[in-house]
C-alpha cells in the first residue's frame, strides 16, 4: 500500500471518528437537556413540577335549589370547561358556597389538568398513559365530587361574601399560581346574612355598600387579577335580579382588582 493510501485511510477514519464523537456528544448534551427541562408531574396534584401554570377557581352554589334544568346546564358546563378550556398545567380549585361558610374554607377538588393527547408532543408520549391520568384521575374524580353536592339545600343563609373572601385565601392566595387567573361562579349572587341580606329589597348601590361597616369588612384582597365569570342562576325568594345586580358585583370585583368578563343567566327552569 502507498503512502498516499495510507495516509487517505488514517484521514477518513479520523473523520469517521469525528462524526460519531459530535454525535454522542450531541445525544448526550439532548439527553441532559430533556432532563433538566422536562416536566414531571407531582403524583399528588398532577401539577407540573415548576408548578402550576395558571389556575380556575369554581365556586358554586348550594343555598338553595337547582331546578332540575339547571343541574343539568352546570354538569354540561363543568365537563365542557374540562375537556376544552382548562389548558394542561392548570390548577383547577372547586369550592363550594355553603350556609356554614367555615366548613367549605377548602376546596373540594383540587388537581392540575396533566393534559389530553391532543395537547401532547406525541413522538415523546404514549397515548394510553395520557388518557389514563387526564380520565381517571382529572375528569372522572372532578365528576364523582360535583355529583356528591345535592345542589337542593334551602339554608337560610348565603355567605357569599366569606366565600369569595375564603377564594382568594385558600384558592389563589394559597396556591400562589403567577400565571392567569379565572374566577367561574355559579350562583344567584344574592347575600343573606343577619348584617346585611340581598333579600329584603336594600338598594344595590355599591359606593355606599362600600361605605358602610359590613361592605368594609367585605373585601376580598385576594381576588386581585382574577378574571370574572358569573353564571346567574334562578333564586328562591323570586327577588328580581336587574342590572342593577350585575352593576353592583362588577363594581365590588373592580375594588377588589378583579375583572367581569361575563354576567349571563343560566337556562333553566
Amino acid at each position: 500500500m502507498s503512502v498516499y493510501a495510507k495516509r487517505e485511510s488514517h484521514v477518513g477514519s479520523w473523520v469517521w471518528g469525528s462524526v460519531l464523537g459530535v454525535a454522542v456528544i450531541s445525544l448526550l448534551c439532548g439527553v441532559g437537556y430533556y432532563k433538566l427541562n422536562h416536566e414531571t408531574l407531582d403524583k399528588e396534584t398532577l401539577c407540573p413540577s415548576n408548578g402550576a401554570k395558571g389556575q380556575y377557581v369554581v365556586l358554586i352554589d348550594n343555598t338553595s335549589p337547582f331546578p332540575f334544568t339547571q343541574k343539568a346546564a352546570l354538569a354540561q358546563r363543568l365537563k365542557s370547561m374540562v375537556l376544552n378550556d382548562i389548558p394542561e398545567g392548570y390548577l383547577l380549585s372547586v369550592f363550594l358556597l355553603g350556609e356554614k361558610f367555615e366548613q367549605h374554607e377548602k376546596p373540594i377538588f383540587e388537581r392540575c389538568n396533566p393534559g389530553q393527547w391532543s395537547d401532547r408532543n406525541q413522538l415523546t408520549s404514549t397515548k394510553k398513559f395520557v388518557d389514563k391520568d387526564f380520565n381517571e384521575r382529572f375528569a372522572k374524580p372532578l365528576d364523582a365530587v360535583v355529583r356528591q353536592i345535592s345542589l337542593d339545600e334551602h339554608s337560610k343563609l348565603s355567605p357569599i361574601f366569606q366565600m369569595l373572601q375564603l377564594v382568594g385565601i385558600n384558592g389563589f392566595d394559597h396556591a400562589n399560581v403567577k400565571g392567569d387567573r379565572k374566577l367561574i361562579i355559579y350562583s344567584d349572587m344574592l347575600a343573606n346574612m343577619p348584617d346585611f341580606s340581598m333579600y329584603k329589597g336594600t338598594p344595590l348601590n355599591y359606593p355606599d355598600f362600600a361605605k358602610s361597616p359590613y361592605g368594609r369588612n367585605a373585601q376580598a384582597p385576594g381576588l386581585s387579577g382574577a378574571n370574572v365569570t358569573i353564571n346567574l342562576l334562578a333564586n328562591e325568594q323570586q327577588t328580581p335580579q336587574t342590572n342593577r345586580l350585575g352593576d353592583f358585583w362588577a363594581h365590588y370585583f373592580e375594588a377588589n382588582g378583579a375583572s367581569v368578563e361575563t354576567i349571563a343567566a343560566m337556562e333553566g327552569l
